[in-house]
């Protein structure tokens, strides 16, 4: 075993300690190349994310992915308040984590990448289909091929090569499906038979124009509101249940 793909074994196994956590390995350079960055982006989206962008760590050439899971029973994973949801808040931390142990264990420095695109960070889908992790689905989500599309995903940069995961041209969860993600859809994001990212952007726009209450209180006693993301596509997918 060379001693680059040994590095990359412990650092998933590293990460794959966490609960409900996988990692794999994607080449920044297939990323970068990768349909997402090929396509043109439709609609313009105001994240309101509070990270900051920072420049990419250089000689880094590999991404290490990960996808925490997020069951349809904890909804407050994915509520949006004080500029983050609390599973990027959770993410963010295990990156650090990740990226400290790195340096301390293997004198390997990595750098845990913003969650956004628009702050400096990549297309995580693609960088997980690379990394071994899942397919995109009809419904345009990341199907994990344990927890199908209910994860959520970060990404660390890696100084230096490692070897990447290979893509699961096997797993096929979309085939013969009657694709209820996309009847659900409260927007009708899917009528033209392909995903249609500005009016998906309408829907997450009336979610943050109309938050809703977390059952919690700030000092003063009154009510703490959070935006809470639709995810109708997810919830009606059954794969990974």
């Amino acid at each position: 075993m060379t001693q680059h793909r040994q590095l990359a074994e412990e650092l998933i196994a590293e990460a794959e300690k966490r609960d409900g956590f996988r990692a794999g390995i994607a080449a920044v350079d297939e990323v970068l190349g990768g349909p997402s960055y090929k396509a043109e982006a439709a609609g313009s989206w105001e994240t309101g994310h509070s990270e900051n962008p920072t420049p990419w760590l250089p000689n880094a050439h590999s991404l290490l992915v990960l996808a925490m899971h997020h069951p349809e029973d904890d909804p407050r994973l994915d509520w949006f308040d004080r500029g983050n949801t609390a599973g990027n808040r959770h993410m963010t931390k295990i990156s650090e984590e990740l990226a400290a142990w790195l340096l301390n264990t293997h004198g390997v420095r990595a750098q845990p990448l913003p969650y956004h695109m628009e702050k400096g960070g990549v297309y995580l889908k693609d960088a997980a289909v690379f990394a071994g992790l899942g397919v995109v689905g009809k419904n345009n989500l990341l199907l994990d091929s344990k927890w199908g599309p209910s994860v959520r995903l970060r990404a660390i940069l890696i100084e230096g090569s490692l070897p990447p995961g290979r893509q699961l041209v096997d797993f096929q969860p979309c085939q013969g499906c009657d694709i209820p993600c996309r009847k659900a859809c409260p927007e009708d994001t899917f009528a033209q038979g392909q995903y249609d990212r500005p009016t998906c952007i309408q829907r997450l726009n009336s979610n943050r124009a109309h938050p809703i209450e977390s059952g919690q209180r700030d000092s003063e006693g009154a009510p703490i509101l959070v935006t809470d993301w639709c995810r109708r596509c997810e919830f009606a997918c059954s794969v990974g249940k």
